[in-house]
């Protein structure tokens, strides 16, 4: 884009916003923001407001990093839900996440074989801390799966110091995933599965932080997948929960998904709206 190209875009889109608005629109938060949902989630420039297809103004706090990581903006994230008291923490991944191929690369290329009549692998942090062997098997018995072969190419060292610092610690949760990829079979759902993981360790994170709020009930923390190639079902561009309060079983995320939309009193629960909302929780609310 042009430099020109993006005053355009800025002045002319933002004045079409200001001449739309009312001034009332803006006396609820001139003031005070009392956002309901506190959002961390990628840097990505493909992770944007629309996705949710809601108004984000004043509704949502948005901290991103790559990778959607919680220790990366503990001082944002605790300002979000203990000052200004956000009751939901959503904390959202998505798939072919550049950060998470990242960690991946970087976990591979530190993985040792053992022995040649040996299926499994050792694996070590890529920070240099020497770990007993993880018993990672990176191989069936019809070869390596075609991901791990693409992401251990993946050169993670021409990367600048920076970079590798904020990456690396993905390397953690990642390290989890790649043991059961060659479990999945299937490249769109192998690359989503890594991503998916990311999410339930950034969710674990938080509730080593935030845990007493979800007992109390003043917090609920969800894990989603922003799914942009279908890797969760044959429609692009849906956001998937895979995650509610640490909770992974598919069967119970869903039953939880239902009993808080029926704990909300403010939705017209004979609504076709509803209706459709309790369809898509079978869709929607599931796991790689």
């Amino acid at each position: 884009m042009e430099l020109g190209h993006f005053f355009y875009d800025l002045l002319v889109h933002n004045e079409n916003f200001a001449g739309k608005s009312k001034d009332t629109d803006f006396s609820v938060y001139e003031d005070h923001q009392h956002p309901p949902i506190t959002m961390l989630t990628c840097a990505d420039s493909r992770i944007q407001g629309e996705i949710l297809g809601m108004d984000l103004i004043n509704k949502v706090f948005t901290v991103r990093n790559a990778g959607n990581q919680v220790a990366r903006n503990k001082g944002s994230l605790a300002y979000a839900l203990t000052a200004l008291n956000t009751e939901i923490f959503f904390i959202l991944g998505h798939t072919n996440c550049g950060a998470v191929n990242f960690a991946a690369g970087a976990s591979l290329a530190s993985v040792t074989k053992l022995d040649k009549h040996d299926e499994t692998h050792s694996v070590e942090p890529a920070t240099g801390v020497k770990k007993k062997n993880s018993g990672i098997q990176l191989a069936s018995s019809k070869g390596e799966s075609k991901i791990i072969s693409m992401l251990r190419k993946s050169d993670f060292s021409a990367a600048s110091r920076e970079v590798q610092r904020e990456m690396l610690p993905l390397t953690i949760p990642i390290e989890r995933g790649i043991a059961k990829l060659v479990k999945i079979g299937d490249e769109k759902k192998e690359l989503a599965y890594l991503s998916q993981t990311n999410v339930d360790y950034q969710v674990e994170k938080a509730l080593e932080y935030y845990g007493d709020r979800v007992k109390e009930k003043k917090l609920a923390i969800v894990g989603g997948i922003y799914d942009f190639v279908g890797a969760y079902s044959n429609t692009k561009g849906r956001v998937v929960i895979t995650n509610i309060n640490g909770i992974y079983d598919k069967d119970k995320l869903q039953e939880n998904a239902r009993a808080f939309c029926e704990a909300d009193a403010a939705l017209d629960k004979s609504s076709e709206s509803y209706k459709l909302c309790q369809k898509l929780i079978e869709e929607k609310v599931s796991r790689i």
